[in-house]
């Protein structure tokens, strides 16, 4: 459900930065995890990442093969930015 609703909001293929992809698709790590950094403290970050980590995380042991995938590609999401805005 909450891969079809990143999906209504995605950018369309023009407006894509070239940078963005990979195993992320067409959203940034940032995106998937609902943090913009220019407007966003450290603390309030890091307070968004460790909320989704414990929802996906949860998920991700789920028997749903689909809700399962989805929570493995957030949690790669939200390493990718505790690695990048808290660590």
């Amino acid at each position: 459900m909450i891969k079809k609703f990143f999906k209504w909001f995605a950018p369309t293929a023009k407006d894509i930065n070239p940078q963005v992809g990979g195993i992320f698709g067409n959203m940034t790590p940032e995106a998937l995890c609902g943090i913009d950094p220019s407007r966003m403290e450290k603390e309030e970050i890091r307070k968004q990442l460790a909320m989704l980590y414990k929802r996906h995380n949860q998920a991700a042991s789920s028997l749903n093969p689909d809700l399962r995938e989805e929570a493995e590609e957030m949690l790669d999401a939200i390493v990718h930015c505790r690695e990048k805005y808290v660590e």
